[in-house]
């Protein structure tokens, strides 16, 4: 990781020289600092299509630096906090996801390097270039926890063998901790908890242009492709009652097949789907987005020249 962050960096430094050197004039750099204020949205088991319902669409709040390296590159850093979620219970048409009745919500906290083209030209010290569409790319680190509300219901066969389980009635608890799939278990020791840590590739598309001397404003949709399928906690099959249960506790025994709670019988061991039978896909990996306005403020400095090596 370490690696792409000095490429990107290092990228940036020689399309800065090679539009300097075609200058072949002193040329006013701009440094920005300023807010992001948006949304945040996921695409994974437990939504459908690129457009998730707008419900789901979470607040998004950090903060972001840019500096202007020539009036077609810029380089961007940026800390950004969202709230993402998902659920079956948005698709009552669909017969398997009425069935399968998962549910997760999550903080992201989403901080990225990215290299911006400005497609048009942009320089934030002339009237000129006040304006322009870009494109960017880089790469972003996120940290993440998904947590579903467990709602006890004693009339629930699987429930009622619990009542200890009453008192987390209403709770949002932790997914990662209880193996829902099987992690972690003496049956499925390959399968070991997903990191809460994880890269993205962030990419996506912008507008931004100058309000004033000092002040610009943006419009930005930030796409992130991550590694993981784990960002909902749905990826692979359903391991069945017992193997989660004796390991992790009732509380993972219930959260693992929710299928009971919308009227599902349920086999004697706590079962609804039988082990095997798929829970995720886990061929495809989780999505987020962050899309929102910036609002920046510059600070004007001189670079005479290119760094030397």
């Amino acid at each position: 990781m370490k690696r792409a962050i000095t490429y990107i960096l290092l990228t940036g430094l020689l399309f800065s020289c090679f539009g300097m050197h075609a200058q072949q004039k002193k040329k006013m750099s701009t440094l920005e600092f300023g807010l992001f204020l948006g949304g945040a949205n996921y695409m994974g088991e437990l939504t459908k299509g690129i457009v998730p319902p707008l419900k789901n669409t979470g607040p998004a709040l950090g903060m972001l630096t840019r500096f202007e390296l020539n009036p077609y590159w810029s380089f961007k850093a940026s800390a950004i906090y969202g709230r993402i979620s998902g659920s079956d219970k948005d698709y009552p048409s669909d017969a398997y996801r009425e069935r399968r009745n998962l549910s997760f919500r999550s903080g992201v906290f989403d901080v990225s390097t990215h290299l911006e083209w400005n497609i048009r030209g942009y320089q934030s010290t002339r009237s000129t270039n006040a304006w322009s569409p870009y494109l960017f790319g880089g790469l972003a680190v996120f940290k993440y926890n998904p947590k579903t509300q467990f709602n006890y219901d004693a009339s629930l066969s699987y429930h009622s063998l619990y009542p200890e389980l009453a008192s987390q009635d209403g709770d949002w608890i932790e997914l990662q901790p209880l193996g829902t799939e099987g992690q972690e278990t003496k049956q499925f020791n390959d399968r070991k908890y997903y990191s809460l840590t994880q890269v993205a590739i962030p990419f996506g598309f912008g507008i931004k242009a100058q309000l004033s001397a000092n002040w610009a404003i943006g419009f930005e949709m930030g796409f992130r492709k991550t590694f993981t399928d784990y960002i909902d906690d749905v990826s692979k099959d359903y391991v069945n009652n017992q193997t989660v249960r004796s390991t992790h506790g009732p509380l993972a025994g219930a959260l693992r097949d929710r299928a009971g709670e919308v009227g599902q019988p349920l086999f004697d061991d706590g079962d609804v789907n039988g082990a095997g039978e798929a829970r995720g896909n886990d061929k495809t990996k989780d999505w987020y987005t962050l899309t929102g306005i910036t609002i920046t403020y510059r600070i004007n400095g001189v670079n005479d020249k290119c760094f030397q090596f």
